[in-house]
């Protein structure tokens, strides 16, 4: 039992050939009036030929003997075509493996037996196809491509985690081959990040001081401020309620992004502590 590989000539040629360029486009629109105008990609409808027709059979053989005679008997696995062995689109088990199953019964042996023929006879095959198929301006063009996009790929991820945006925002901006389309868009976007982070400091920096001096007051035990909202009646203590609320919806980081008001609000949380409310 052995495997055989015949080179046949096709009829057509093989259309499927890879895009020859790669193309950035345009598209304007808003959504509930907003703008979201952005870059996108595509490949050209213009394809490269593919000149050689050359498809090959792959068949099993097995001989016997017949009154005397050598007899053989041929079981055809598939025909694949060069294109498909050269683009890395062929996979033996997926084209073969059913009928490599039915023929195994047939022979009275095991698929494994038979998968190891045909790859025995096919690797060679293979490695001299994709090794002329590397060499066409086809493969360098299309391994170019794929070049482009996997870093666009990686450079939207990497402007989302940066500006801690959606990484489609990358789009609004740049094109496929990184160009800058939009710097006005892109000073935006640095601006909103810019504000959000001094926004996040001072926050940070309000709260580390506010329970800094909540700690330190409750840990003094003042008896001044025991003794002065002691004084306060159930409706003085709601008159004050009605002042905090409106001093702190004033004095609040959240509504004085651009302003520190730190100090108002370390004054205030005084206040209420001393008022006892």
């Amino acid at each position: 039992m052995y495997c055989v590989i015949q080179e046949i000539e096709l009829k057509k040629p093989n259309k499927n050939g890879h895009s020859k360029r790669l193309e950035s486009k345009f598209m304007q629109m808003s959504i509930s009036g907003k703008d979201v105008s952005h870059y996108w990609y595509c490949y050209s409808e213009e394809r490269f030929e593919r000149p050689i027709k050359k498809g090959y059979k792959i068949s099993i053989h097995k001989s016997y003997r017949e009154n005397g005679k050598v007899k053989k008997k041929q079981y055809v696995l598939c025909t694949v075509n060069y294109y498909d062995i050269a683009d890395k689109w062929f996979s033996l088990y997926d084209y073969c493996d059913r009928r490599i199953n039915l023929i195994a019964e047939v022979l009275g042996t095991d698929s494994e037996t038979i998968y190891n023929l045909v790859e025995t006879k096919l690797e060679p095959l293979i490695k001299s196809i994709k090794d002329e198929f590397m060499q066409t301006e086809e493969y360098k063009t299309h391994e170019e491509h794929e070049r482009i996009t996997t870093i666009h790929t990686a450079r939207k991820i990497e402007f989302a985690e940066k500006y801690g945006c959606d990484k489609d925002k990358y789009n609004e901006i740049y094109d496929v081959f990184g160009n800058l389309m939009n710097k006005e868009k892109l000073e935006e976007v640095e601006a909103n990040y810019k504000a959000r982070k001094e926004y996040e400091e001072k926050s940070s920096s309000y709260y580390k001081q506010y329970y800094s001096n909540y700690n330190n007051y409750y840990s003094s035990g003042s008896s001044y401020s025991d003794s002065i909202s002691s004084n306060h009646s159930a409706e003085d203590k709601d008159t004050l309620k009605q002042f905090y609320r409106v001093l702190s919806k004033k004095f609040h980081p959240d509504a004085n992004i651009n302003t520190d008001t730190s100090k108002q609000m370390q004054l205030l949380n005084q206040l209420k502590n001393e008022w006892g409310i």
